[in-house]
């Protein structure tokens, strides 16, 4: 009966402790140029972390090719490529092209015109504080392979000018 007793108090311990442990879950949709970057790959999270002073998620508008491009870096070494034409024309869009290096590999899987991207907010360069937000989904499909599915997609990144 002791051992009985001694396993449901570790057990019930354990269970509380379980709870207040925090997991890292999506950046939330915001608007404000908080730099995130997070999305669903197979339903397993991705995000670009930020440090001080620096982000692994950048955006810049190419005002001669009137291109948005987006790179983020995550934490298991995957990367991520958006190429956007046009983004100050268009608010709900098809990815142009997206370029993903996921996690051990160093060959790069490229999609064009796939997935859905929605730009909830860009800012001209006007102000000193240019935002570009929204969220994305899109599936990569490579013959022969598992397709690789992501999807809750979402950034919230300063955007530059050159």
């Amino acid at each position: 009966m002791k051992s009985f007793i001694k396993v449901a108090l570790i057990c019930s311990f354990g269970f509380c402790f379980s709870c207040t442990e925090t997991f890292p879950e999506l950046p939330p949709e915001t608007d404000t140029g908080a730099g995130t970057f997070g999305c669903l790959v197979n339903n397993e999270l991705v995000f670009a972390s930020s440090g001080y002073n620096r982000s692994n998620a950048e955006a810049e508008y190419n005002q001669n090719t009137d291109q948005l491009i987006i790179n983020a870096r995550c934490q298991f070494g995957q990367k991520f490529i958006f190429l956007i034409n046009n983004p100050y024309k268009k608010q709900d869009i098809l990815i142009d092209t997206v370029r993903y290096l996921p996690p051990n590999s160093t060959e790069w899987i490229e999609a064009i015109q796939t997935g859905c991207f929605r730009i909830t907010r860009i800012d001209n360069f006007i102000d000193d504080f240019e935002v570009v937000s929204g969220n994305f989904f899109f599936e990569l499909n490579e013959s022969g392979k598992t397709p690789i599915r992501i999807t809750k997609g979402r950034f919230d990144l300063f955007l530059h000018f050159y």
